[in-house]
């Protein structure tokens, strides 16, 4: 029987506690999760690991979501970027779609949305 990798995940959010919530919940789900508190840690980790989805938070201290997403398309075009936010003002998701990211959840996110959009955005089959 072969075994199952991982899929790896790295969410990127300011919020201490979203950060540990999203990575119970998705290393709950299969997936393995690394977590970063500010855009500049979230770059130094996606540039220095592998990872097939890429999720991160817009407002940060000093910083843009925007920004993030911008420095990772510079060296990943391809990877699937989710952008969870509170602001879902319609600019907001026009600069989203630009950036080429391929979801948008308005939080507070109800947890059995974000799941089936992961596994969609990865190819892969919802079995729960």
């Amino acid at each position: 029987m072969r075994e199952q990798i991982k899929s790896r995940i790295l969410y990127v959010d300011d919020s201490h506690d979203n950060c540990v919530l999203f990575s119970l919940v998705l290393s709950e789900a299969g997936y393995e999760v690394q977590t970063a508190q500010s855009v500049a840690t979230g770059l130094q980790i996606a540039q220095n690991h592998q990872f097939e989805l890429y999720i991160t938070d817009l407002c940060f201290p000093g910083e843009h979501g925007f920004d993030f997403i911008r420095a990772v398309r510079m060296f990943d075009r391809f990877t699937p970027i989710v952008i969870c936010s509170v602001d879902s003002r319609s600019w907001i998701q026009k600069q989203a779609k630009q950036l080429s990211t391929q979801a948008f959840l308005i939080l507070p996110i109800d947890l059995d949305k974000i799941l089936p959009t992961i596994t969609k955005l990865l190819g892969e089959t919802f079995l729960f």
